[in-house]
């Protein structure tokens, strides 16, 4: 039942992006492709991440899509994080990526704001570029988040999981991506 709801997220989340991609491109350009994620993708990303999730690791983050509109790239992650009564490592927010969030299984209390002495970071082909900082956000508003809810993480906005219920957290990441800097986990 978990895959299937994700499928459907999938599917519902992406149509819009590819419509909105195809509804621009100019009828002599040649139209991008399809991406499919299917089920099995999804079971194989749930496996990896929860075998990533050793002693002492507080998350598997994994890009397990990518789809090339043209105009930016659109990503899908898969996210596994253990339980937790303090935050979850140090806050984050991305120069330019916009992140979706799906929970899938679990919950957590994710709180937002601006970052306080923020550095800056060099980022990954996971997240992008950004900051980070080990201090708590600055006027933060704290969301509690659980399975079939959603949050949209805007750039510049920080971010950090404060607490994360006994089971741990299991969600999905829409990542839209402008400046095509993300790329696939291995």
């Amino acid at each position: 039942m978990r895959l299937m709801t994700l499928t459907m997220l999938v599917a519902a989340l992406g149509a819009p992006t590819f419509a909105l991609a195809q509804g621009t491109a100019s009828p002599s350009s040649t139209p991008k492709a399809a991406v499919d994620i299917t089920k099995a993708d999804l079971e194989a990303a749930v496996r990896i991440g929860m075998a990533a999730l050793k002693p002492g690791v507080s998350v598997s983050d994994r890009n397990i899509a990518l789809s090339d509109t043209g105009a930016y790239n659109v990503a899908v992650a898969f996210v596994t994080r253990p339980a937790t009564k303090t935050p979850s490592g140090r806050a984050l927010s991305h120069d330019k990526i916009t992140e979706i969030y799906y929970v899938v299984r679990g919950s957590g209390t994710q709180v937002t704001g601006p970052l306080v002495n923020a550095v800056k970071e060099g980022g990954s082909t996971t997240i992008g570029p950004g900051f980070s900082s080990t201090n708590p956000i600055a006027n933060g508003r704290a969301t509690r988040l659980g399975p079939g809810e959603m949050q949209i993480i805007p750039p510049g906005v920080g971010h950090v999981w404060t607490e994360i219920a006994e089971v741990g957290i299991d969600y999905m990441i829409i990542r839209v991506d402008p400046e095509h800097v993300l790329g696939l986990s291995k």
